[in-house]
């Protein structure tokens, strides 16, 4: 009896410890299988590229990830390389994101004047497969631009430079009072400087990477939006002539009329003159400034003129 008891705790042991054995098992399995596969997540304003990293294949690019993309299933080792897919913009001169707000960009206007101008640029990424792939390849690893510091750094290694070169090309066509106070002028300037900033960042970077601000991805592309604020001179003494110059017209134009004025009133003198005589004039003059009083006696009427009688001294 004894025996046989013996012998049935020590096949329920065994039991017990065959299942805690197969969940730890289980267990173990369930690490390592996660451990060999990752998943893949984008924010709603991201786009994604699945590149490989796996021990026993290359890193080569194996899938776009679209944005607002929940645990995709990507292999052991991949990585996501995220890029934002809404409008950015690159300001020189101002405060926020995006901008390089440490100075101006210094043009040289054809009178040899040193402005200070303010640019925005507003644009998307381009993301079509065939184009931002080849972006990714060739300037986001290198600056890693799929990051915020290093989209920023992208942003300065790549659209400065040729925004001053662009400026710098067109400004010299240009007096500078023209741009400072000429809005038919500064708008000339602005478009082409646009132009040639749109000529030279394709080439800067090596493609059309980079759509005007209405792009979606479903539509054309369209040119990036850039704009500039007032070029203003460096040397603020020039503004202050200007504006003292401008003063000195507006006071030369007020005297100028008021001598054509005169000249009027002096050639309707010259008319009543001849019309009337000197004397005449001179009477018609002082009737209408009120020093001559006069009065219409009706033809045959009788007219009762009082006579003012004088103050008589008290005794």
């Amino acid at each position: 009896m004894a025996k046989l008891g013996a012998t049935a705790v020590a096949k329920g042991g065994s039991t017990k410890g065959k299942i805690v054995g197969g969940v730890i098992v289980g267990v173990i399995a369930l690490i390592i299988l996660f451990s060999l596969f990752n998943f893949a997540s984008t924010d709603a304003n991201k786009i994604g590229l699945h590149y490989g990293g796996g021990v026993i294949e290359d890193k080569k690019f194996k899938s776009i990830i679209p944005p607002g993309s929940t645990n995709k299933l990507i292999g052991p080792g991949d990585k996501i390389y995220a890029y934002p897919i809404d409008q950015r913009s690159y300001i020189i001169g101002g405060a926020g994101a995006d901008t390089d707000n440490a100075d101006e960009v210094t043009v040289v206007s054809k009178d040899n004047v040193r402005l200070g101008v303010r640019v925005q640029v507003y644009f998307t990424l381009n993301r079509s497969e065939e184009v931002i792939k080849p972006f990714h390849e060739r300037i986001g690893l290198k600056t890693e631009a799929y990051e915020e510091d290093g989209w920023a750094l992208m942003l300065q290694s790549y659209f400065r430079p040729q925004i001053d070169r662009a400026l710098a090309a067109v400004g010299t066509q240009y007096a500078w009072a023209e741009l400072y106070n000429n809005e038919s002028k500064k708008a000339q300037f602005q478009t082409a400087a646009a132009k040639e900033f749109t000529r030279l960042l394709p080439a800067a970077v090596g493609g059309d990477y980079f759509c005007g601000p209405a792009y979606t991805g479903n539509n054309a592309c369209g040119e990036l939006s850039f704009t500039i604020q007032k070029p203003t001179p460096l040397d603020k003494g020039i503004i202050d002539g200007l504006e003292a110059k401008q003063r000195a017209e507006l006071a030369r134009q007020a005297q100028e009329q008021k001598n054509q004025q005169v000249n009027v009133e002096l050639q309707s003198v010259k008319q009543q003159v001849a019309m009337l005589g000197a004397q005449g004039y001179l009477l018609k003059s002082a009737i209408e400034s009120g020093k001559i009083q006069f009065m219409v006696i009706p033809q045959n009427g009788n007219v009762s003129i009082p006579v003012p009688t004088p103050a008589q001294t008290p005794r």
